[in-house]
């Protein structure tokens, strides 16, 4: 029985060391000391990415850095600029001759504010700035400066100065009122002139009459002259027509409701009597070929165009 116990375990055994097998050798090129290295990869690794997170932090820093910079190279361009135009308002304050106008803002706000700024600098008593309108353009006009009294300027929003309208001027004693989107100048040397805001020019000039009515919706005006005539002057083309009545008898005139009505009067045997001539005004104005301002306005544009073209216009 012995016998059969050792010889299945001597098979065992035999069997066992037949069937194990070591694994093959397998070259690494790595030699033992240089695991080591192997091994601190990681940590490698490990400090790379810690030096990536101080980088991002240095870059986080240099473009605050550069925002800070930017906003202090902004700031000192705003401070530079209100000293440039502190001193703009200073000239104009010392200027005697037609002062210069610069700002660097050129909303209408702001325009205005530089503007009213500018005026409360100035002695109202010798010099002054008046803001006429600013629903077309700013409107103003300088007093007390240069060799005529009053200056118009217009000011147009995103431009940083203001236009000088050439003839626009009038005295102390000059005034100035509206005539529909127009603007009339009185002088006292009895010279009138009218300004186109739109255009910023001078469009006609007249002398001062005994009386004048504007004809809505028209740039024409009814004048009575010193010689008793009844003038339609449209101020836009220059030109004028004599409306035909007798000016010894009629002498004055009133628009009442769309009716022009010319009144007077005249003597027969030592009696006055009194006179009245009454016109539809659009009749009138069918007679005497005055054209609405819309009309006008158009073939004034056909005149500049054909003009540019190098034409004739009729």
């Amino acid at each position: 029985m012995k016998k059969i116990i050792l010889i299945i375990t001597i098979f065992t055994l035999l069997f066992t060391f037949g069937c194990t097998r070591l694994p093959v050798f397998e070259k690494t090129g790595v030699r033992p000391a240089e695991y080591e290295g192997i091994v601190n990869t990681g940590e490698i690794k490990k400090e790379n990415s810690v030096l990536k997170e101080e980088l991002d932090e240095i870059k986080a820093e240099l473009e605050e850095l550069q925002k800070e910079y930017l906003s202090l190279a902004k700031s000192n361009e705003n401070i530079i600029f209100k000293l440039e135009e502190a001193e703009s308002k200073l000239l104009i304050v010392e200027r005697e001759d037609i002062p210069k106008f610069n700002a660097e803002s050129t909303d209408k706000n702001s325009i205005i504010s530089y503007l009213k700024d500018s005026s409360k600098l100035i002695d109202d008593s010798i010099k002054g700035i008046e803001i006429i309108s600013f629903d077309n353009g700013i409107v103003f006009r300088t007093v007390g400066y240069g060799k005529e009294y009053s200056q118009i300027f217009i000011w147009d929003e995103g431009e940083k100065e203001p236009v000088l309208i050439d003839g626009a001027v009038f005295d102390k004693e000059g005034s100035y009122e509206w005539l529909g989107k127009y603007l009339l100048i009185r002088n006292s040397d009895n010279n009138n002139k009218v300004l186109d805001i739109e255009n910023k020019k001078i469009t006609g000039s007249f002398d001062d009459p005994q009386k004048l009515q504007l004809l809505e919706g028209t740039t024409t005006i009814l004048l009575k002259d010193d010689e008793n005539n009844f003038i339609l002057y449209d101020f836009v083309n220059d030109s004028n027509k004599q409306i035909n009545l007798d000016n010894n008898k009629y002498t004055d005139f009133n628009l009442q409701n769309g009716t022009l009505v010319f009144l007077g009067t005249y003597v027969e045997e030592n009696v006055e009597y009194e006179m009245r001539a009454s016109f539809a005004l659009d009749k009138l104005m069918e007679v005497y070929e005055v054209k609405s301002a819309e009309v006008v306005e158009i073939i004034e544009g056909t005149d500049t165009e054909a003009e540019e073209a190098g034409e004739d216009t009729v």
